[in-house]
Protein backbone atom coordinates (compact mmCIF):
# COMPACT_ATOMS: atom_id res chain seq x y z
CA UNK A 1 0.00 0.00 0.00
CA UNK A 2 1.26 3.27 -1.08
CA UNK A 3 2.42 5.50 2.39
CA UNK A 4 1.15 8.41 0.77
CA UNK A 5 -2.29 7.50 0.85
CA UNK A 6 -2.56 7.03 4.32
CA UNK A 7 -1.12 10.29 5.64
CA UNK A 8 -3.50 13.21 4.62
CA UNK A 9 -3.84 16.79 5.72
CA UNK A 10 -5.44 16.37 8.98
CA UNK A 11 -2.65 14.40 10.04
CA UNK A 12 -0.33 17.03 8.30
CA UNK A 13 -2.59 19.54 10.61
CA UNK A 14 -2.38 17.34 14.13
CA UNK A 15 1.60 17.19 13.51
CA UNK A 16 2.05 21.20 13.66
CA UNK A 17 -0.45 21.44 16.62
CA UNK A 18 1.84 19.00 18.63
CA UNK A 19 5.08 20.35 17.26
CA UNK A 20 4.16 24.65 18.55
CA UNK A 21 2.85 22.83 21.68
CA UNK A 22 6.05 21.00 22.30
CA UNK A 23 7.80 24.41 21.94
CA UNK A 24 4.79 26.63 23.57
CA UNK A 25 5.08 24.13 26.90
CA UNK A 26 8.23 22.61 27.12
CA UNK A 27 10.98 24.77 24.64
CA UNK A 28 9.77 28.32 25.36
CA UNK A 29 9.60 27.93 29.12
CA UNK A 30 13.01 26.81 29.66
CA UNK A 31 15.37 28.38 32.19
CA UNK A 32 17.68 29.15 29.88
CA UNK A 33 15.14 31.12 27.33
CA UNK A 34 12.85 32.61 30.12
CA UNK A 35 14.64 36.35 31.82
CA UNK A 36 14.75 35.19 35.17
CA UNK A 37 15.99 38.46 36.39
CA UNK A 38 13.42 40.10 38.81
CA UNK A 39 11.98 43.48 37.74
CA UNK A 40 9.01 45.42 37.71
CA UNK A 41 5.82 43.70 35.49
CA UNK A 42 5.41 45.64 32.59
CA UNK A 43 1.59 46.92 32.61
CA UNK A 44 1.09 48.78 29.42
CA UNK A 45 3.65 50.25 26.59
CA UNK A 46 2.66 53.62 26.72
CA UNK A 47 3.62 53.73 30.86
CA UNK A 48 7.12 51.70 30.56
CA UNK A 49 8.41 51.88 26.73
CA UNK A 50 10.53 54.92 27.73
CA UNK A 51 11.86 53.44 31.15
CA UNK A 52 12.57 50.12 28.82
CA UNK A 53 14.51 52.39 26.26
CA UNK A 54 16.43 53.99 28.83
CA UNK A 55 17.46 50.91 30.98
CA UNK A 56 19.14 49.26 28.38
CA UNK A 57 17.31 46.18 28.39
CA UNK A 58 18.58 42.52 27.53
CA UNK A 59 15.60 40.90 27.44
CA UNK A 60 12.66 40.88 25.36
CA UNK A 61 9.17 40.82 26.65
CA UNK A 62 5.97 39.01 25.02
CA UNK A 63 2.37 39.32 26.18
CA UNK A 64 4.17 40.16 29.95
CA UNK A 65 6.53 37.31 29.78
CA UNK A 66 10.47 38.28 29.97
CA UNK A 67 12.72 36.06 27.47
CA UNK A 68 16.24 35.93 26.13
CA UNK A 69 16.22 37.37 23.14
CA UNK A 70 18.90 35.64 20.88
CA UNK A 71 17.35 32.12 22.20
CA UNK A 72 13.91 33.29 22.14
CA UNK A 73 14.34 34.34 17.94
CA UNK A 74 15.98 31.40 17.30
CA UNK A 75 13.38 28.91 19.03
CA UNK A 76 10.71 31.25 17.01
CA UNK A 77 12.74 30.69 14.06
CA UNK A 78 13.17 26.58 14.21
CA UNK A 79 9.79 26.30 15.85
CA UNK A 80 7.75 27.82 12.41
CA UNK A 81 10.27 26.22 10.39
CA UNK A 82 9.23 22.64 12.30
CA UNK A 83 6.01 23.29 12.71
CA UNK A 84 5.13 24.04 8.89
CA UNK A 85 7.50 24.73 6.29
CA UNK A 86 9.66 20.52 6.54
CA UNK A 87 6.22 18.87 7.55
CA UNK A 88 4.91 20.81 4.11
CA UNK A 89 7.40 19.98 2.34
CA UNK A 90 7.91 16.12 2.89
CA UNK A 91 4.25 15.68 2.71
CA UNK A 92 4.77 17.38 -1.15
CA UNK A 93 7.76 15.53 -1.33
CA UNK A 94 5.65 12.51 -0.51
CA UNK A 95 2.75 13.21 -3.08
CA UNK A 96 5.20 13.04 -6.13
CA UNK A 97 5.84 15.62 -8.50
CA UNK A 98 2.06 15.94 -9.66
CA UNK A 99 0.87 17.46 -6.44
CA UNK A 100 2.95 20.60 -6.75
CA UNK A 101 0.97 21.70 -9.76
CA UNK A 102 -1.93 22.15 -6.98
CA UNK A 103 0.13 24.04 -5.15
CA UNK A 104 -0.38 28.42 -6.29
CA UNK A 105 2.89 28.66 -6.53
CA UNK A 106 2.39 30.94 -9.71
CA UNK A 107 4.32 34.75 -9.75
CA UNK A 108 2.58 36.97 -9.06
CA UNK A 109 0.63 39.40 -11.65
CA UNK A 110 0.68 42.73 -11.38
CA UNK A 111 -3.14 42.89 -12.43
CA UNK A 112 -4.30 41.76 -8.99
CA UNK A 113 -2.16 44.53 -7.28
CA UNK A 114 -5.35 46.58 -6.58
CA UNK A 115 -7.21 43.62 -6.06
CA UNK A 116 -4.58 42.69 -2.81
CA UNK A 117 -4.54 46.54 -1.58
CA UNK A 118 -8.12 46.40 -1.25
CA UNK A 119 -8.27 42.95 0.67
CA UNK A 120 -5.57 44.41 2.96
CA UNK A 121 -7.82 47.27 4.53
CA UNK A 122 -10.76 44.75 4.19
CA UNK A 123 -8.61 42.23 6.50
CA UNK A 124 -6.91 44.68 8.63
CA UNK A 125 -10.67 46.80 9.22
CA UNK A 126 -12.27 43.62 9.50
CA UNK A 127 -10.00 42.15 12.17
CA UNK A 128 -10.26 45.27 14.39
CA UNK A 129 -13.82 45.39 14.26
CA UNK A 130 -14.58 41.88 15.29
CA UNK A 131 -11.88 42.16 17.87
CA UNK A 132 -13.27 45.39 19.20
CA UNK A 133 -16.94 43.92 19.05
CA UNK A 134 -16.34 40.88 21.13
CA UNK A 135 -14.22 42.54 23.80
CA UNK A 136 -15.66 45.94 24.14
CA UNK A 137 -19.20 45.28 24.03
CA UNK A 138 -19.16 41.69 25.92
CA UNK A 139 -16.38 43.16 28.41
CA UNK A 140 -16.66 47.25 29.04
CA UNK A 141 -14.09 47.22 31.04
CA UNK A 142 -11.68 45.05 29.79
CA UNK A 143 -7.69 46.59 29.15
CA UNK A 144 -6.63 47.38 26.06
CA UNK A 145 -4.31 44.19 25.78
CA UNK A 146 -8.16 41.98 25.40
CA UNK A 147 -7.77 42.92 22.15
CA UNK A 148 -4.12 42.83 20.89
CA UNK A 149 -3.20 39.14 19.93
CA UNK A 150 0.63 39.90 20.87
CA UNK A 151 2.26 42.70 23.01
CA UNK A 152 6.39 43.37 22.53
CA UNK A 153 7.96 45.23 24.40
CA UNK A 154 11.93 45.63 22.75
CA UNK A 155 13.14 48.59 24.28
CA UNK A 156 13.35 50.40 21.34
CA UNK A 157 16.42 47.97 20.73
CA UNK A 158 16.77 47.74 16.58
CA UNK A 159 18.38 44.60 16.91
CA UNK A 160 15.09 43.06 18.64
CA UNK A 161 13.10 44.97 16.83
CA UNK A 162 14.50 43.24 13.39
CA UNK A 163 14.15 39.97 15.29
CA UNK A 164 10.85 40.50 15.48
CA UNK A 165 10.09 41.76 12.40
CA UNK A 166 11.80 38.19 10.70
CA UNK A 167 10.86 35.87 13.26
CA UNK A 168 7.31 36.99 13.80
CA UNK A 169 6.40 38.95 10.82
CA UNK A 170 7.78 37.15 7.48
CA UNK A 171 8.92 33.75 8.39
CA UNK A 172 5.10 32.85 10.04
CA UNK A 173 3.52 34.34 7.00
CA UNK A 174 6.15 32.25 4.51
CA UNK A 175 5.52 29.16 6.28
CA UNK A 176 2.15 29.29 7.05
CA UNK A 177 0.64 30.37 3.59
CA UNK A 178 2.86 27.91 2.25
CA UNK A 179 1.22 24.87 4.87
CA UNK A 180 -2.59 26.37 4.94
CA UNK A 181 -3.41 28.24 1.40
CA UNK A 182 -1.19 25.91 -0.49
CA UNK A 183 -0.77 22.46 0.83
CA UNK A 184 -3.43 21.46 2.48
CA UNK A 185 -5.89 24.09 0.42
CA UNK A 186 -4.37 21.31 -2.22
CA UNK A 187 -5.58 18.49 -0.45
CA UNK A 188 -9.39 19.84 -0.10
CA UNK A 189 -10.10 21.33 -3.17
CA UNK A 190 -11.00 17.78 -4.56
CA UNK A 191 -14.12 18.94 -2.32
CA UNK A 192 -14.75 21.78 -3.68
CA UNK A 193 -13.53 25.56 -2.98
CA UNK A 194 -16.04 26.28 -0.03
CA UNK A 195 -15.17 23.04 1.60
CA UNK A 196 -11.44 24.33 1.39
CA UNK A 197 -12.02 27.74 2.68
CA UNK A 198 -13.58 26.01 5.72
CA UNK A 199 -11.40 23.79 6.92
CA UNK A 200 -8.08 25.65 5.96
CA UNK A 201 -9.62 28.20 7.55
CA UNK A 202 -11.32 26.34 11.13
CA UNK A 203 -7.67 24.87 10.98
CA UNK A 204 -5.43 28.04 10.68
CA UNK A 205 -7.62 29.81 13.69
CA UNK A 206 -6.89 26.49 15.56
CA UNK A 207 -2.92 26.35 15.18
CA UNK A 208 -2.69 30.05 16.85
CA UNK A 209 -4.21 28.13 20.24
CA UNK A 210 -6.14 31.06 21.15
CA UNK A 211 -10.65 30.73 21.66
CA UNK A 212 -11.15 34.32 22.19
CA UNK A 213 -9.13 35.38 18.99
CA UNK A 214 -10.58 32.37 16.66
CA UNK A 215 -13.03 34.30 14.72
CA UNK A 216 -10.37 37.06 13.84
CA UNK A 217 -7.61 34.62 13.19
CA UNK A 218 -11.07 32.61 10.92
CA UNK A 219 -11.92 35.69 9.25
CA UNK A 220 -8.08 36.65 7.90
CA UNK A 221 -7.51 33.34 7.20
CA UNK A 222 -10.88 33.30 4.83
CA UNK A 223 -9.32 36.89 2.96
CA UNK A 224 -5.72 34.87 2.74
CA UNK A 225 -7.59 31.96 0.61
CA UNK A 226 -9.70 33.95 -1.38
CA UNK A 227 -6.45 36.29 -2.31
CA UNK A 228 -4.36 33.11 -2.99
CA UNK A 229 -7.46 31.30 -4.75
CA UNK A 230 -8.72 34.33 -7.44
CA UNK A 231 -4.69 35.05 -7.98
CA UNK A 232 -3.50 31.26 -8.18
CA UNK A 233 -0.66 32.81 -6.10
CA UNK A 234 0.18 31.89 -2.31
CA UNK A 235 2.72 34.85 -2.67
CA UNK A 236 0.10 37.71 -2.60
CA UNK A 237 -1.59 35.97 0.42
CA UNK A 238 2.05 35.84 1.73
CA UNK A 239 2.46 39.39 1.39
CA UNK A 240 -0.85 40.15 3.16
CA UNK A 241 -0.22 37.64 6.03
CA UNK A 242 3.14 39.90 6.82
CA UNK A 243 1.55 42.97 6.37
CA UNK A 244 -1.24 41.76 8.92
CA UNK A 245 1.50 40.43 10.91
CA UNK A 246 3.19 43.72 10.89
CA UNK A 247 -0.11 45.86 11.78
CA UNK A 248 -0.62 42.95 14.57
CA UNK A 249 2.52 43.73 16.31
CA UNK A 250 3.25 47.23 15.85
CA UNK A 251 0.25 49.40 14.70
CA UNK A 252 -2.88 47.78 16.75
CA UNK A 253 -1.89 49.04 20.22
CA UNK A 254 -1.71 52.64 19.05
CA UNK A 255 -4.48 52.41 16.64
CA UNK A 256 -6.81 50.63 19.48
CA UNK A 257 -5.89 52.87 21.98
CA UNK A 258 -8.74 55.05 21.82
CA UNK A 259 -11.00 51.98 22.99
CA UNK A 260 -9.43 53.62 26.64
CA UNK A 261 -11.98 55.93 26.45
CA UNK A 262 -15.32 54.63 26.75
CA UNK A 263 -16.47 58.05 24.66
CA UNK A 264 -14.77 57.15 21.78
CA UNK A 265 -15.78 53.49 21.19
CA UNK A 266 -18.78 53.81 19.63
CA UNK A 267 -17.65 56.82 17.03
CA UNK A 268 -14.40 54.02 16.72
CA UNK A 269 -16.47 50.91 15.96
CA UNK A 270 -18.49 53.09 13.57
CA UNK A 271 -15.84 54.68 11.14
CA UNK A 272 -14.13 50.88 10.95
CA UNK A 273 -17.19 49.36 9.83
CA UNK A 274 -17.55 52.24 7.67
CA UNK A 275 -14.17 51.78 6.02
CA UNK A 276 -14.71 48.04 6.01
CA UNK A 277 -17.74 47.92 4.11
CA UNK A 278 -15.97 50.84 1.52
CA UNK A 279 -13.29 48.42 0.60
CA UNK A 280 -15.41 45.35 0.64
CA UNK A 281 -17.40 47.42 -2.14
CA UNK A 282 -14.57 48.32 -4.15
CA UNK A 283 -13.07 44.08 -3.69
CA UNK A 284 -16.08 43.09 -4.99
CA UNK A 285 -16.32 45.96 -8.05
CA UNK A 286 -12.24 44.60 -8.66
CA UNK A 287 -13.43 40.99 -9.00
CA UNK A 288 -16.57 41.75 -11.33
CA UNK A 289 -13.84 43.45 -13.53
CA UNK A 290 -11.21 40.69 -13.15
CA UNK A 291 -13.57 37.18 -13.73
CA UNK A 292 -14.87 39.91 -16.70
CA UNK A 293 -12.02 39.75 -18.61
CA UNK A 294 -11.04 36.14 -17.87
CA UNK A 295 -14.52 35.55 -19.70
CA UNK A 296 -13.98 37.30 -22.38
CA UNK A 297 -10.73 36.28 -22.92
CA UNK A 298 -12.14 32.67 -22.35
CA UNK A 299 -8.88 31.81 -19.47
CA UNK A 300 -9.45 29.31 -17.37
CA UNK A 301 -10.63 29.89 -13.97
CA UNK A 302 -8.28 28.41 -10.88
CA UNK A 303 -11.00 27.64 -8.64
CA UNK A 304 -11.31 23.67 -9.12
CA UNK A 305 -15.34 22.22 -9.43
CA UNK A 306 -15.97 19.12 -8.52
CA UNK A 307 -18.32 17.05 -10.74
CA UNK A 308 -20.72 17.01 -8.35
CA UNK A 309 -22.17 20.74 -7.50
CA UNK A 310 -25.04 20.06 -5.74
CA UNK A 311 -25.72 22.17 -2.29
CA UNK A 312 -25.87 18.96 -0.97
CA UNK A 313 -23.10 16.99 -2.17
CA UNK A 314 -21.03 20.83 -0.85
CA UNK A 315 -22.57 20.21 3.30
CA UNK A 316 -22.04 16.17 2.57
CA UNK A 317 -18.68 16.55 1.73
CA UNK A 318 -17.84 19.86 4.73
CA UNK A 319 -19.48 17.33 7.19
CA UNK A 320 -17.31 14.49 6.45
CA UNK A 321 -14.26 16.71 6.50
CA UNK A 322 -14.70 17.89 9.73
CA UNK A 323 -15.68 14.91 11.13
CA UNK A 324 -12.94 12.83 9.72
CA UNK A 325 -11.12 11.30 12.61
CA UNK A 326 -7.53 12.93 12.39
CA UNK A 327 -9.56 16.43 12.17
CA UNK A 328 -11.40 15.46 15.17
CA UNK A 329 -8.40 14.70 16.98
CA UNK A 330 -6.97 18.52 16.05
CA UNK A 331 -10.36 19.97 17.15
CA UNK A 332 -9.84 17.95 20.42
CA UNK A 333 -5.98 19.01 21.20
CA UNK A 334 -7.38 22.30 20.36
CA UNK A 335 -9.77 22.66 23.18
CA UNK A 336 -7.43 20.42 25.39
CA UNK A 337 -4.66 23.01 25.11
CA UNK A 338 -6.75 26.04 25.54
CA UNK A 339 -9.12 25.35 28.41
CA UNK A 340 -6.68 22.59 30.71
Amino acid sequence: MNISNNITAPCLLVAAMIILILFQSVFFTNSDVVYTDPEPKIQSNAENIDQLTDDGINYISLNNIKYKPDKFFILAVISNICAFLLPAVFYVKLKGAGYSKNLKLELPKPKYISLSIYMFFVLISGTVLINSLLFYFGKPNAGIESVLPFLFYTGGNPVYDMGVLISFVILPAFCEELFFRSVLSAEYEKYGTFCAVMITSAAFAMSHFSFKFFPSYFFAAIIFYILANITNSVLFSMILHAGYNFCSIYLWDKLLGVLKFEQNRIIFIFLTAVIFIVFISFVLNNLESIYYKKAYNNEPSPVYLPENKHKSMLIVRLCKSFLSPTFIVAIIIFFVYVFI
